[in-house]
């Protein structure tokens, strides 16, 4: 039956199902570039993201079973792959269920009657054709030879009778009796028959008599079958023709076989919970890069390399380190790791025991020794996923061959344990993380049972029964975008302008926040050049009065998570050379005639105040800008303008200075003279004054007055 390991068909279809996974160093090395390339800095701009929630995902939900049409179910043979018999899987009732039903296992052989107490030889025997007739006497067989079927368990007997009556019996009879252990019993008579009875050239005339007594195998061996033509008298209707009689043996016999049940599902549309190791970043020593992974250079000796430090997702937790070569065996390979709680000092590294949980840790590093082999891939689990299974073996299990009846889980195709067909329930978790693919969206957990039998041939049923499955370790997490804006570019602005209003606000968005609640902020690393603000949603500049030079803007976007988006821009002002400015003079300035006059000027120049000029263009006009005054000596009366410029190195600045020259009278007291020398109050004197004109225009109504202390 199962000689060896080679012919067993589960050992087989463990080893079909049971290929390695070896994760591609292609696909790394893929990913690792497709990363490189995406990582492509966008100068001025700088950008994160926070943490929104987690939330933990269920990444088997088909595992409750209240689905069908999320299975693949089925049942074959062990050894063909054919359609099986006798095992059927079902997803129903909230359950998975693989029964494995057999029937009582039942052969049938037919011996014949070897002698006759009747000498009724011609009819013992197989039916050949020869046989015995009779219109009365009659025709007696016995001696069944059921030695072989002695050692098996009699399920039920028949007669078969090989006769024929050839015409209609109108008034005689035909009996068949037999006669055994308990007793006598008639087992049939013919009588008042319409035509022929022909049980020689149609099938042999079937008698069950399980139920004439509990057999044994000599009650078999010696039981006497009477077939007895009975005449009624006077001429015969017909005769009995006798070729043969046997009888039809059913026993239990022993059986064995095997048949597989099977069911899978695949769920897919979520990330695993597993992280891959870049094999391109860290530090190696004696270790390079080659088509398989990283091998020693030299053949023969050990090399070292040392992953880039890592940490766990947001509020998620490391679990398990995995590893696959593609050359050599685990043996060539020492794991070691070193973790830190604070992000900056590490512990030493300590060797990694297989299969066992990292500690609780905020970062690691993991260092591998490769001694003649070659590492493919490295991957870490989150969450230490594991595979939940409840559920039960119940039934019978008569017959189940318990060496090699076992029900296997596989998760992508890997098997993760094989257990034996025993009756009652079970519990298992099984760590899986070893089993998912880094990147990959999609699992597939499968089931297969082994219901291999060697029976006696009675009837036993064995079911597996999965009331639940679960796979934990998902978890999804809800990013909190940074906010994100249309920059604002570099700006030109030349010096004395009114300065720029930019739309920016509304050119913003964020996956959580509506413009109107982000916050903006600004640096300004020259605050005397230009300023900056945010006055309804836009970004206005404002130049400040006579300043120029360059200064560079930061912009910060805060969303109420925290989040930022950032941009410097650069503001250039230009400088512009600004006029003179000669302050307006008085509307009409009067001036005497020939007479020195000095008129205020005020001036300034903020630019370049120690290179300005000025002139006038009236000979007897002179300006002095270090006194700031304006001197005049007009030589003629009546109304002149004097221009005033002021100039710098680009412009000139000028103002008209309108004069009213005046001609006066100078009117000088030359003498006083008195008629007494000596005067007394009450005197009345009289007194000659003598008044000179020194001036440029004659004086008339001119009046003196006296007065004295």
């Amino acid at each position: 039956m199962f000689m060896d390991a080679a012919s067993n068909p589960l050992i087989q279809e463990v080893r079909r199902h049971g290929s390695t996974m070896r994760p591609s160093i292609k696909a790394t090395l893929l990913i690792a570039l497709v990363m490189a390339l995406s990582v492509s800095p966008c100068i001025g701009e700088v950008q994160a993201r926070s943490v929104h929630s987690t939330t933990q995902v269920d990444i088997f939900p088909q595992g409750t079973l209240d689905d069908a049409g999320l299975w693949t179910v089925g049942a074959e043979t062990s050894f063909t792959q054919e359609a099986a018999d006798y095992t059927e899987s079902m997803v129903a009732d909230d359950r998975l269920t693989m029964l494995h039903a057999r029937p009582i296992h039942l052969d049938t052989m037919t011996v014949w009657s070897a002698t006759s107490p009747t000498d009724s030889n011609l009819s013992t025997g197989v039916p050949d054709g020869a046989s015995t007739w009779s219109t009365g006497p009659e025709i007696k067989l016995t001696n069944f030879d059921v030695s072989g079927l002695s050692s098996y368990e009699l399920y039920e007997i028949h007669m078969l009778g090989v006769f024929q009556i050839p015409d209609a019996l109108s008034e005689d009879t035909v009996r068949i009796s037999v006669q055994h252990g308990d007793g006598f019993d008639l087992l049939k008579t013919f009588a008042h028959t319409q035509g022929n009875v022909d049980y020689i050239n149609n099938s042999a005339y079937d008698v069950n008599i399980t139920g004439l007594m509990d057999w044994t195998w000599q009650d078999v061996s010696d039981m006497v079958f009477t077939l007895d033509y009975v005449s009624a008298g006077g001429v015969d209707d017909s005769r009995l023709v006798v070729d043969a009689l046997g009888l039809e043996i059913t026993v239990r016999t022993p059986w064995y076989g095997g048949e597989v049940g099977f069911a899978s599902s695949e769920f897919s549309g979520h990330a695993m919970p597993v992280m891959g190791m870049d094999l391109t970043t860290g530090t190696t020593d004696n270790l390079a890069l080659d088509a398989c992974g990283l091998k020693p250079t030299v053949e023969g000796t050990s090399g070292q390399w040392t992953s880039d430090v890592f940490s766990h997702p947001p509020e998620q937790t490391l679990g398990r380190v995995h590893q696959a070569l593609s050359e050599g065996s685990l043996d060539d390979l020492t794991v070691e790791f070193a973790s830190s709680q604070d992000g900056s000092t590490y512990t030493a590294f300590e060797t990694l025991v297989p299969k066992t949980l990292l500690p609780p840790a905020e970062s690691y590093q993991l260092r591998y020794t490769i001694t003649d082999g070659c590492l493919e891939s490295v991957w870490v689990d989150v969450n230490d996923p594991t595979l939940t299974l409840n559920g039960r073996v119940f039934g019978t299990n008569d017959g189940i061959d318990s060496d090699y009846s076992r029900w296997l889980v596989f998760v992508n195709d890997e098997v993760v344990s094989n257990e034996a067909m025993t009756l009652g329930s079970f519990s298992h978790q099984w760590p899986i993380g070893a089993y998912l693919e880094p990147g990959s969206t999609s699992f597939t957990v499968a089931i297969r049972a082994w219901f291999t039998w060697d029976s006696d041939g009675t009837e036993s049923h064995t079911a597996l029964e999965m009331t639940h499955l679960s796979v934990s370790g998902g978890y999804d997490i809800q990013w909190d975008e940074d906010p994100s804006c249309e920059g604002v570019g570099d700006q030109r602005l030349s010096e004395d302008n009114g300065g720029l209003i930019l739309p920016f606000i509304q050119r913003c968005s964020d996956d959580r926040a509506a413009p109107e609640d982000l916050q903006v902020s600004f640096t300004n690393t020259d605050s005397s050049v230009v300023a900056v603000d945010l006055t309804q949603g836009e970004v206005r500049l404002r130049l400040l009065p006579e300043a120029h030079g360059q200064s560079v803007i930061g912009v910060t976007v805060t969303d109420p998570a925290g989040n930022t988006w950032e941009q410097t821009f650069t503001v250039t002002v230009d400088p512009v050379d600004d006029p003179p400015v000669l302050e307006e003079f008085q509307s009409l300035i009067p001036v005497e005639l020939d007479v020195e006059t000095v008129i205020d000027v005020s001036w300034s120049d903020v630019d370049t105040p120690t290179q300005v000029t000025a002139s006038t263009n009236r000979s007897w006009a002179t300006i002095d800008l270090s006194s700031n005054e304006l001197r005049v000596t007009p030589p003629l009366a009546g109304f002149h303008s004097v221009l005033v410029s002021v100039c710098d190195q680009t412009s000139c600045t000028e103002r008209e200075v309108d004069l009213e020259v005046m001609a006066l009278p100078d009117l000088v007291v030359e003498s006083i003279d008195f008629d007494k020398e000596t005067m007394q109050q009450g005197d009345i004197i009289s007194m000659r004054v003598l008044v000179r004109n020194q001036g440029q225009a004659e004086a008339t109504m001119v009046s003196v007055r006296c007065q004295t202390d």
